[in-house]
C-alpha cells in the first residue's frame, strides 16, 4: 500500500492479523532465532574491552577530524576502477558476466581498527555480476544485496532479476558486499560484517559505498542512459549512503536496515544479552559517518522510494523504515503487511516496486532481446 499524505507523518500502519500475515511473522521470528542462534554466545570480556578502546579512541579522533560534525566528509571520492577482469557464467537461466577488481579501498591509517582491516586481503577484491542487453541502450540498476547474501544465484532471485531484465528491460549489475560471498575472509556460520566489531563495521560500510560508488563510476563510462540503485536490508543502508554522497538517478530501498548501532543493540537484547550502555552511545556517535540518517540526500525526493513490511522482526520499521521516511522527506512508501522475509514473495511489495521502477525510468513493458 502506498501511504496518502496525511498518513506520512505517521508510523508503519497497522496490519491485519490475517492466517498469511500470521504465516509470515512467524517465518520472520523462526529465521531470526536461527539468525541469533548462530551468534549466541555471549562475547569474551577482552575482546568487549578492546572494542571499547577502539570506540573511545575513534570518537576522539573523528571529532578532532570534523567528522561527526560533517559525517560526509569522512567519505573520499573513490577513483573508477582499473584492471577489470570478466567471466561469463549462468545462474537461473541468465547469463551474467561477473566482474572483479582490486577496489584501492584502505582505511585513514590513523584510524583504530585500520591495521586489522588491511589485513583482510581476500575483502579487497570488488565483484559484481552483470545483466546487460546485447542491443539497445536501456537504463541501469545497481543492486545492493542484504546480510547473508552476495552470491548470483541468491541475489539474482532475491531481486527478481529475471522479472526486471526481460519484462522491464533494465540493464542490472549485482554488487557484493565487503566480507559476503566469495569476499568472505573467514569460515563461519554468518558473515563478519556486520558483527559486534564497531570499527569493522565503520568500515565495512565506507568500503561498502566506495565499492558501489566505483561500480557507477565504471557503468558511467560506457552509458549516457540514467543509472539508479536499489538496496535490500543491509544493502539498504549502503544504497542510502551512496543516495547521499554520489550522484545516482534514484534510490530504491527495500526493507532498509538505516541505523546499525540501533539494530545491533535491538539484537542484543533479543538475544537475552545486556548491552553496555555507554559503549552502546559512543558506537552511535562513532557510526554517524556511515548512518544514513546523519546525511543528507542528494537523489531528487520524487525518484527515492522506500518499500517496508509494517511487522518487520529484523528490521523494526519504527527505528528504522520510519525514520529514514522523515528524514527523506517522506518519498513514495509501499507499505506491506508482512515481516522481513516475505518481501521475496509478498505481491504488493513486487507491484509497488515495479509501479515506481516504471514511473522512475519512464519504462514500458518490453520482451526479451
Amino acid at each position: 500500500m502506498t501511504l496518502s499524505d496525511d498518513q506520512r507523518h505517521d508510523a508503519a500502519p497497522r496490519s491485519r492479523l490475517t492466517l498469511q500475515v500470521r504465516r509470515d511473522v512467524t517465518v520472520d521470528r523462526v529465521m531470526f532465532r536461527l539468525v541469533a542462534g548462530r551468534a549466541a554466545r555471549p562475547p569474551d570480556p577482552a575482546l568487549i574491552a578492546r572494542i571499547a578502546g577502539e570506540v573511545a579512541d575513534a570518537a576522539d579522533l573523528f571529532g578532532r577530524r570534523g567528522w561527526l560534525a560533517d559525517p560526509a566528509s569522512y567519505h573520499r571520492t573513490p577513483p573508477p576502477p582499473e584492471g577489470i577482469r570478466t567471466r561469463p557464467t549462468s545462474s537461473r537461466g541468465l547469463k551474467p558476466t561477473i566482474i572483479t577488481w582490486d577496489d584501492g579501498y584502505r582505511c585513514d591509517p590513523d584510524e583504530p581498527g585500520a591495521l586489522r582491516y588491511a589485513g583482510y586481503t581476500a575483502n579487497r577484491i570488488a565483484r559484481a555480476a552483470v545483466l546487460e542487453h546485447r542491443s539497445g541502450s536501456r537504463p541501469w540498476l545497481v543492486c545492493i544485496h542484504g546480510f547473508g547474501m552476495g552470491t548470483p544465484g541468491i541475489d539474482l532471485r532475491g531481486f527478481r532479476a529475471a522479472h526486471l531484465y526481460r519484462d522491464l528491460g533494465l540493464n542490472l549489475a549485482f554488487l557484493t558486499l565487503p566480507f559476503h560471498g566469495r569476499r568472505r575472509v573467514e569460515r563461519s556460520a554468518l558473515p563478519r560484517f556486520p558483527g559486534i566489531d564497531v570499527l569493522d563495521n565503520v568500515h565495512g560500510l565506507a568500503q561498502a559505498v566506495w565499492d558501489v560508488r566505483q561500480l557507477v563510476l565504471h557503468l558511467q563510462e560506457r552509458t549516457d542512459q540514467p543509472i539508479g540503485i536499489a538496496g535490500m536490508s543491509l544493502g539498504g543502508c549502503v544504497a542510502a549512503l551512496v543516495a547521499s554522497l554520489a550522484d545516482v538517478h534514484a534510490a530504491l530501498l527495500l526493507i532498509p536496515a538505516v541505523d546499525l548501532a540501533t539494530l545491533m543493540t535491538d539484537a542484543a537484547e533479543r538475544r537475552g544479552l545486556t548491552p553496555n550502555v555507554e559503549l552502546a552511545e559512543r558506537a552511535q556517535r562513532v557510526m554517524l559517518p556511515v548512518s544514513p540518517l546523519a546525511l543528507t540526500p542528494r537523489v531528487p525526493v520524487d525518484r527515492r522510494v522506500i518499500v517496508a513490511g509494517t511487522l518487520d522482526q529484523f528490521v523494526r520499521p519504527a527505528a528504522q523504515a520510519v525514520a529514514l521516511l522523515r528524514h527523506w522527506d517522506e518519498p513514495e512508501v509501499h507499505w506491506y503487511h508482512g515481516g522481513h522475509v516475505s518481501l521475496f514473495w509478498d505481491r504488493r511489495a513486487r507491484a509497488g516496486i515495479d509501479a515506481s521502477l516504471r514511473r522512475i525510468y519512464s519504462l514500458e513493458a518490453r520482451g526479451e532481446d
